[in-house]
């Protein structure tokens, strides 16, 4: 089911580089990637006027069903665009419609066999940059450490083509528990450069608008602000 809001044109400009592509993404269910990913995206259209896409390739189409919710009882049209696809579509849609965009997201679903998931994998090489999301807990590191090993590895064979994935991690769902600091310091130790922001555990992030920036109010400027600056640092946005 396509939920794009705008008609879309094959792009035929051959001087257009494309479009940056990120994946919030990580092996593991339940870290916070589709709530992420719609937060930046919908920020990044509204405070830096870019056309921005998500990719929803996860078979349980959260973003998908977040954005036919809000549509149905907002009114004119969303920040964003939306896009459902099946993984093995996705390169050959970013190949004939990217240029359309200036940022394209790709919701990347969890990796049930790791390697095994060869669609799944195949999408990570799609990205130039991707921002992987830690829970402060011994079994969702010990996940993202081997999602590590698959980013690692993608970037390594991009790089041999000559091109290349900067990747960084954050902290989702901070408390004051002792293990957030932990899951920082050990996936710093595994090769993985972290965010010096992290998100907290805060129901402002939980319920995120295709419409409006969760930075229009100040709540929402004083607890992801600091978070959306250093992503564009990072990221070069």
């Amino acid at each position: 089911m396509k939920v794009v809001t705008k008609e879309k044109k094959q792009a035929t400009d051959t001087g257009n580089v494309g479009p940056r592509i990120i994946s919030v993404s990580n092996s593991k269910g339940g870290v916070g990637k589709s709530v992420i990913t719609i937060l930046l995206a919908t920020a990044l259209a509204k405070d830096k006027n870019k056309k921005v896409l998500i990719i929803d390739c996860d078979s349980q189409g959260s973003v998908t069903d977040m954005y036919n919710r809000e549509m149905s009882f907002q009114e004119g049209d969303p920040a964003i665009e939306v896009e459902e696809l099946a993984p093995r579509k996705v390169q050959t849609f970013i190949r004939r419609f990217g240029n359309d965009y200036d940022i394209i997201f790709i919701d990347v679903p969890r990796m049930t066999d790791g390697r095994k998931d060869q669609s799944t994998v195949m999408l990570l090489y799609n990205c130039d940059a991707i921002l992987v999301p830690v829970i402060g807990s011994e079994v969702d590191v010990l996940s993202s450490l081997d999602f590590l090993s698959l980013v690692e590895q993608a970037a390594k064979e991009k790089e041999e083509m000559g091109e290349s994935i900067d990747y960084y991690g954050f902290i989702n769902r901070r408390n004051q528990r002792k293990s957030n600091r932990q899951a920082q310091e050990q996936m710093q130790k595994s090769g993985l450069n972290m965010f010096k922001n992290s998100l907290s555990d805060l129901s402002i992030f939980t319920n995120p608008s295709f419409y409006k920036s969760i930075m229009a109010s100040a709540e929402g400027e004083r607890r992801f602000g600091e978070f959306f600056k250093e992503f564009k640092l990072k990221f070069n946005l």
